[in-house]
């Protein structure tokens, strides 16, 4: 049982930082339990709010003590209870948030402005919460985050008490594949590709449909989470479409919320024979004139589905490129569903895997989740190593081989240096994030390839 204590005076607003806190951390799925200090003259009947509070929150069980009884339901009589002997009596829970006990050698937040919040050169005190101009007490650089920061502040929290882990022990690149009939039985670029890199070393498997991908995927991550690793999984499709298209499917700007549509009516068998092209014209036929969707075989009878780009994505008030592809110029719109570089195929029967991910294994996707699961899920785009791939290919390796294995390699370099938190922290704020997502390493094409190195 992990304990993080929040300090402060009176009425630096312990109590609500520590509900924000409480509700934070237990909407990732953890369990949090709270322990309040009260000074001896405070009556036990006056702290109704934060019990309330606390509890509203997520809390499983709320402890207030003072100098004469604390609340588990039982008086107590005699000196102040022990914060030990306090959370001996609480049902065990993955983490303790104690508001109070500031002499305690717990780890602490210290919320400003407070009087002894927390000496210069007290060791416990790992970070500071503050309103904007307020000096930090401590003489040493410590993170400082503004009280209303709930979600900052959950992460540190359950970072520095490890509960989560920055790092990543194994990360897997995917070449996934759009194909309408199995792969040939002789390796070829038309497949999908995986590849891992971790402590073990590199590995490529080569398969011939996407349901033998998908099992191989399952199998290789139940695996991985077993033994208590953490995984950061890279696909190179889409995760998203651009600002717009989510509200006009789904009726929310949300990403996750049309791999939920999609899942419910893609239909993709094990032979790989799917329904990509009909379901397309399913949806451009829900807007005026030409819909987004465009690209097919000449010989599918598809009326509201061109073979070539015929619509004004401006008219239909949807954008034809997500935003990091104006930083990634050379990756094919999401639209395009036939021919070279027909992502929009990849991304209709990718997406279902996708959201069967985040729900059988908790996957947090990168950037619509934060990064923080045991399992990480991310949008990567190869062809960001550059000629380094051609360099690194071995000796008759097919090309989509190279470009998982490599990949995979210079983001498990990346993580065991340290590195890869500064490419998943550096993704824009903007308004359309939520539908369209980001490519991971986008703005860092000379860091993954120097990883190669």
């Amino acid at each position: 049982m992990k304990i993080f204590g929040i300090v402060g005076g009176t009425d630096a607003g312990r109590a609500e930082l520590t509900e924000r806190l409480v509700a934070a951390i237990a909407g990732r799925g953890f369990s949090v339990s709270t322990v309040r200090h009260l000074s001896p003259e405070a009556a036990m009947g006056q702290p109704a709010r934060p019990v309330q509070g606390y509890r509203s929150a997520g809390a499983s069980e709320v402890v207030l003590a003072s100098a004469d009884r604390f609340m588990l339901l039982r008086d107590h009589l005699g000196a102040e209870p022990d914060l030990h002997a306090l959370l001996a009596r609480m049902a065990p829970v993955d983490l303790v948030l104690v508001d109070g006990y500031r002499r305690e050698p717990h780890p602490k937040i210290a919320l400003l402005p407070g009087r002894d919040a927390g000496q210069p050169a007290d060791p416990t005190i790992r970070a500071m919460a503050a309103e904007p101009g307020q000096a930090p007490l401590a003489a040493q650089p410590l993170p400082l985050f503004h009280p209303e920061d709930a979600a900052g502040l959950a992460e540190f929290v359950l970072t520095e008490t490890g509960l989560i882990r920055s790092g990543f022990d194994t990360v897997i690149a995917v070449d996934w594949s759009g194909a309408s009939v199995p792969s040939p039985r002789k390796p070829s670029s038309d497949a999908i590709w995986i590849g891992v890199a971790s402590p073990l070393g590199e590995t490529v498997s080569y398969h011939r449909t996407r349901a033998d991908a998908e099992a191989h995927l399952n199998d290789l991550f139940a695996f991985e989470l077993a033994a208590g690793r953490r995984v950061l999984a890279g696909f190179d499709f889409p995760m998203g479409y651009p600002a717009g298209f989510a509200p006009r499917l789904v009726g929310e700007a949300w990403a996750p919320a049309v791999w939920e549509w999609l899942e419910a009516r893609v239909e993709d068998g094990p032979d790989n024979a799917n329904n990509r092209f009909q379901l397309a014209q399913t949806i451009n036929r829900q807007f005026a004139g030409f819909g987004p969707f465009w690209g097919r075989p000449s010989g599918l009878d598809l009326p509201d589905l061109p073979e070539r780009k015929l619509c004004d994505h401006e008219a239909l008030g949807i954008a034809e490129r997500r935003r990091v592809e104006l930083s990634v110029p050379k990756a094919h719109p999401v639209w395009k569903l036939y021919t070279t570089g027909s992502v929009g195929s990849q991304a209709l029967l990718g997406l279902p895997v996708i959201a069967r991910l985040r729900r059988r294994f908790g996957a947090a996707v990168w950037p619509f989740d934060p990064a923080t699961a045991p399992l990480v899920v991310a949008e990567i785009y190869p062809s960001l190593l550059g000629p380094q791939i051609t360099k690194a290919m071995r000796e008759g390796e097919i090309k989509d081989s190279a470009q998982v294995r490599l990949m995979a390699r210079s983001l498990w370099r990346l993580a065991r240096d340290g590195a890869l938190a500064d490419l998943l922290a550096d993704v824009p704020d903007w308004p359309g994030r939520a539908e369209e997502g980001w490519i991971l390493g986008t703005g860092h094409a000379d860091q993954l390839r120097l990883a190669l190195i």
